[in-house]
C-alpha cells in the first residue's frame, strides 16, 4: 500500500495495482479496504493517515490477485458508501430490497473498435425518448432480452427505419429503484418503485438491473457502439438535487462521455450550471440540454464561431402548442412564433408531450388525469394538461371521435416535426400508445408505462405517417435551419426566408382570435439533404373546427405547387411523389382542424398562350 493521486476519483487499474479515491463524510481513527472474490474476503488493508487529504482518500494497492472481482470501504467498522463506484453489486434484482452492496473492480480492457461519434447537429437530429426498462419489457417487444441495454440494441433496426438520430434514456445510472416515498397526498410513507428513476445515486455506475447479463458496464457500451455504428447518438438525463455540490456535475459528465461514449446529457434539477458546463474545454462537443437556462446569458458568452451544444428544452413551447392544437382563442401567435423560433447560440428542443404528463394519444382522449393506480387519491399530477378529448372521456366505440382523434395525433406530430429546431418524440406514441390517463406515472413498473409493441400493427398508419414526416424534415433544410429565420429578403432573391399569409397571399388576418395562417419557406435559403438549393414549402394550418380557404402564394412564373402532406387523411401523402399540378396564386381549402404542406416544383406541362 502507498499513497496515490487524489484525481481522478473512484478506483482505476494501473497494471497489476489499484488506485482507490474515496471519501468519506466523517473523521475515523480506522479506515479499511477490504478486498473480495465473490463473497469471500481475501485481502484487508488498512489506510495510513498519510493518504488522507481533506475528506478524500487516495491508496494504490499492489499484487491484488487476479480473481478478486470487488471491494468495500469501511470506517471505524461500518460500512461506507462509495460514490464513486464505477459498478454495484447487490443492485440487479429489480424492485427488491438491497442489501450486502459490494462495489466492483473496474475492468478497462473494453475494445470500442474505433466506435466514433455520429456528431450531428442538433437542426439535424431527432431525438428519441426511451425508458431502457420500459422500452423493451413488455412481452411483445418481441425482443430476446427484454428490459435492458441488450434489449434496445436489439431495437436498432426499428430506430433506424423511423429515422432516429438519438435516443434519449431516462435516468440509466445506478440507484435504487425501491424507495420510500412520501406522496404528497399520502399519510405515511410507504414502498413504491421510483420508475422514473429522477433521484441520487451511484453517478459513476450503470444501473446494473438494466443489464442482461452481470456486466452492467460491457453491455451499456455494446449498446452505445452498436447505436453509434448505426448513425444514432446516445444521450443520458441526469437529475441532480438541489443541494448536489455543483462541482461534480462536470467530473460526472466528463466520465459517461469518456468512458462510455456518450454523445449528451439532459440535465435537470434546480441550481444547475449551464454556462459552466458549456464553457468545460472537455465537454466542447457535447451535447447538454437544460430545462432552465438564461439564453441571454449564452449569447454574452458565444464566441460566434462555433457549433451549438448546449440545448433548451421549452416547457412553453410543449403549453403552447397544445392550445394551438385544440383551438383556444388567442394562440395562433404563439404558435407561429414556436414554428419560426431558433437562437444563434441555444438549440430550442421541441416536444409536444414526454415521459411526464400525458401521452400523445392521450392528449387527445382525455381531458381530466386519471391517476387513482398511483396511490395518492388521484391528487397527484398536474391540473393543467392543455388537454381535449375530442367530445368523450377515454375510451370510445365512436368512429368520429376516434378518426378525429387520429387526426389531431397527426397534427400535433407535424406541430413538432416541421417547427426550427430540435424535435422530440417520446417512444411509442408513433404508433399510439397509452397510459389510459396517467399523467405522472413515476412509481407504475407494468404495462402502464411498459410499451405495447402490439399497438404497432393497430397504429401502423400512424407510423408510416410519422415516418414520412420524419424523412421530410430530415430531406429538407428549410424545416432545419442552424440559424434563425429573418422574415426578410436578405439574400436579394425576391423572396423572404420565411412569410406568413392568410386567405390572401402575403396578408395574414390580424385577427388575435384566428386560428388558421399559412407559412411559407423559401427553399433559396437552405439545402436538401443533397446539398442542393432547397425546394419551397407552404404549410397551411387550419386549427379551427371550420374549413379555410388560403391563397397560394406566387413565387416565380413557371413554378407550381403539389400537395405532398396532408393531415385530413388517414394516410400520409407521399412526400416523395406529390399530387397533381397547382396554379400558384390558386386558392385551396383546407378542412377542418387539418394541416396541409404544398411543396413548389417546375411545372411540367405547357402553359396556354
Amino acid at each position: 500500500m502507498r499513497k496515490g493521486n487524489f484525481y481522478p476519483k473512484g478506483v482505476m487499474a494501473t497494471g497489476r495495482a489499484f488506485q482507490f479515491v474515496f471519501q468519506a463524510e466523517k473523521a475515523a481513527k480506522e479506515i479499511i479496504i477490504r478486498i473480495y472474490t465473490g463473497e469471500k474476503e481475501i485481502m484487508s488493508v488498512p489506510v495510513s493517515e498519510e493518504c488522507r487529504h481533506g475528506r478524500l482518500y487516495s491508496v494504490v494497492v499492489e499484487d491484488i490477485p487476479g480473481e478478486a472481482d470487488s471491494y468495500c470501504y469501511y470506517a471505524d467498522g461500518k460500512q461506507i458508501p462509495d460514490l464513486y463506484a464505477r459498478g454495484v453489486l447487490g443492485m440487479k434484482a429489480y424492485g427488491k430490497e438491497k442489501k450486502g452492496l459490494r462495489y466492483m473492480l473496474p475492468d478497462d480492457s473494453y475494445d470500442w473498435k474505433a466506435d466514433a461519434p455520429p456528431g450531428h447537429l442538433y437542426g439535424r437530429s431527432v431525438i428519441y425518448g426511451i425508458h431502457v426498462r420500459g422500452f423493451t419489457k413488455h412481452a411483445s417487444s418481441g425482443v430476446r432480452k427484454k428490459g435492458t441495454f441488450a434489449g434496445v440494441q436489439e431495437k436498432i433496426p426499428y430506430l433506424k427505419e423511423l429515422g432516429i438520430t438519438a435516443v434519449e434514456l431516462m435516468p440509466a445510472y445506478e440507484f435504487d429503484e425501491l424507495e420510500r416515498i412520501q406522496g404528497q397526498y399520502q399519510q405515511e410513507d410507504i414502498k413504491k418503485i421510483n420508475y422514473w428513476g429522477f433521484t441520487t445515486g451511484y453517478y459513476y455506475a450503470p444501473k446494473s438491473a438494466y443489464a442482461h447479463g452481470k456486466d452492467a458496464s460491457a453491455e451499456m457500451k455494446d449498446m452505445v457502439r452498436a447505436l453509434h455504428k448505426a448513425g444514432i447518438e446516445v444521450l443520458m438525463q441526469f437529475y441532480f438535487p438541489e443541494d448536489y455540490h455543483m462541482g461534480e456535475i462536470p467530473e460526472i459528465l466528463r466520465f459517461w462521455a469518456e468512458t462510455y461514449h456518450i454523445d449528451g446529457f439532459h440535465l435537470t434539477g434546480k441550481k444547475l450550471p449551464p454556462a459552466l458546463l458549456a464553457e468545460d474545454p472537455f465537454l466542447k462537443d457535447t451535447k447538454l440540454i437544460f430545462e432552465q437556462i438564461s439564453i441571454e446569458e449564452m449569447r454574452r458568452r458565444s464566441t460566434g464561431c462555433e457549433e451549438k451544444t448546449v440545448g433548451y428544452w421549452q416547457e412553453n413551447f410543449t403549453k403552447d402548442m397544445r392550445r394551438a392544437l385544440k383551438g383556444d382563442a388567442d394562440s395562433l401567435e404563439s404558435m407561429l412564433f414556436h414554428v419560426r423560433n431558433n437562437e444563434e447560440t441555444v438549440a430550442m428542443i421541441n416536444a409536444i408531450a414526454g415521459y411526464n404528463g400525458f401521452t400523445l394519444s392521450d392528449l387527445v382522449s382525455y381531458e381530466r388525469k386519471h391517476n387513482e393506480a398511483n396511490g395518492e387519491d388521484n391528487r397527484d399530477g398536474t391540473e393543467y394538461n392543455y388537454s381535449w378529448n375530442c367530445g368523450v372521456e377515454g375510451k370510445t366505440r365512436k368512429r368520429s371521435i376516434q378518426m378525429l382523434r387520429q387526426k389531431q395525433v397527426r397534427n400535433a406530430l407535424l406541430l413538432v416535426f416541421l417547427s426550427q429546431g430540435t424535435p422530440y418524440l417520446q417512444s411509442g406514441d408513433e404508433f399510439g400508445r397509452t397510459q389510459n390517463g396517467n399523467n405522472n406515472p413515476y412509481c407504475q413498473d407494468n404495462a402502464v408505462t411498459w410499451i405495447d409493441w402490439k399497438l404497432l400493427r393497430t397504429g401502423r398508419a400512424l407510423y408510416d405517417y410519422t415516418r414520412e414526416l420524419i424523412s421530410l424534415r430530415k430531406e429538407h433544410g428549410v424545416f432545419h435551419r442552424e440559424e434563425p429565420l429573418k422574415g426578410l429578403d436578405w439574400l436579394g432573391c425576391g423572396c423572404p426566408d420565411i412569410s406568413f399569409h392568410g386567405e390572401e397571399a402575403w396578408r395574414l388576418s390580424p385577427n388575435r382570435d384566428g386560428r388558421h395562417a399559412g407559412v411559407m419557406y423559401c427553399g433559396k435559403y437552405a439545402e436538401n439533404q443533397d446539398g442542393k438549393e432547397d425546394s419551397s414549402f407552404y404549410v397551411a394550418y387550419n386549427m379551427h373546427w371550420e374549413s379555410h380557404e388560403f391563397a397560394l402564394p406566387r413565387i416565380s412564373r413557371n413554378m407550381c405547387w403539389k400537395i405532398c402532406m396532408d393531415t385530413s387523411l388517414s394516410e400520409a401523402v407521399d412526400a416523395e411523389e406529390p399530387g397533381e399540378e397547382i396554379e400558384a396564386g390558386s386558392v385551396v381549402v383546407t378542412k377542418e382542424r387539418s394541416i396541409q404542406v404544398y411543396r413548389a416544383e417546375k411545372k411540367k406541362k405547357k402553359e396556354e398562350s
